[in-house]
């Protein structure tokens, strides 16, 4: 008899790789895979079995004898658990997407400002709506920028979009990690380019 984990694990074990390492955006695939798990009202639909099957990379009937060994509340909470480190995987991607950006390495203005902002929501003086904001117009300041670059922003806020999977101290912990400690060390490392004296 299976349990709960051993169906998010397996999930997990096959689609997070696809996440993790294929995906060119993650947060974008993380939010489209939600979202289409989250049309499913019946837990033992069989497309949404056979997707389950394909994201853990099994047999639809060995990942349907797995399933059906699950009440529905099990299912229920699979499913949950599911999405939620779908969720938690993708978000963290565009984090690390954000913090690895060639830009933001290169430009300790950009860097400043985004570090600024996300103390400031770690701080609570602004919501993790306006951080979003203000790193939409670090990343795309004008309108010209929104229009030319719209695919990335639409992705973008899919991932912006995860967090309503996220608790706030997860997204909070994450934030802290990639948007002030991350890109704090990028200012602490010598540039390599410059001789010495």
């Amino acid at each position: 008899m299976a349990e709960v984990e051993d169906v998010v694990g397996a999930v997990m074990g096959s689609y997070g790789i696809y996440l993790r390492q294929v995906s060119e955006t993650p947060w974008a695939d993380a939010m489209d895979t939600i979202d289409y798990l989250e049309d499913f009202d019946d837990l033992n639909d069989s497309e949404l079995i056979d997707t389950l099957a394909r994201l853990a990379g099994r047999s639809y009937e060995d990942f349907k004898g797995i399933w059906d060994s699950l009440s529905d509340k099990e299912k229920n909470e699979a499913l949950a658990n599911i999405e939620h480190e779908i969720a938690v995987l993708g978000f963290e991607s565009l984090l690390k997407g954000i913090s690895a950006d060639f830009d933001v390495m290169e430009n300790k203005d950009m860097r400043e400002k985004i570090i600024n902002a996300a103390k400031r929501y770690l701080n609570g003086e602004i919501d993790f709506y306006d951080l979003a904001e203000e790193l939409e117009n670090i990343f795309w300041p004008t309108e010209k920028d929104k229009e030319e670059y719209g695919e990335a922003l639409r992705y973008f806020w899919d991932g912006i979009e995860l967090t309503d999977y996220i608790e706030e101290n997860e997204v909070k912990e994450l934030v802290e990690r990639y948007l002030v400690n991350e890109l704090e060390a990028i200012g602490k490392t010598p540039d390599l380019g410059e001789p010495g004296p």
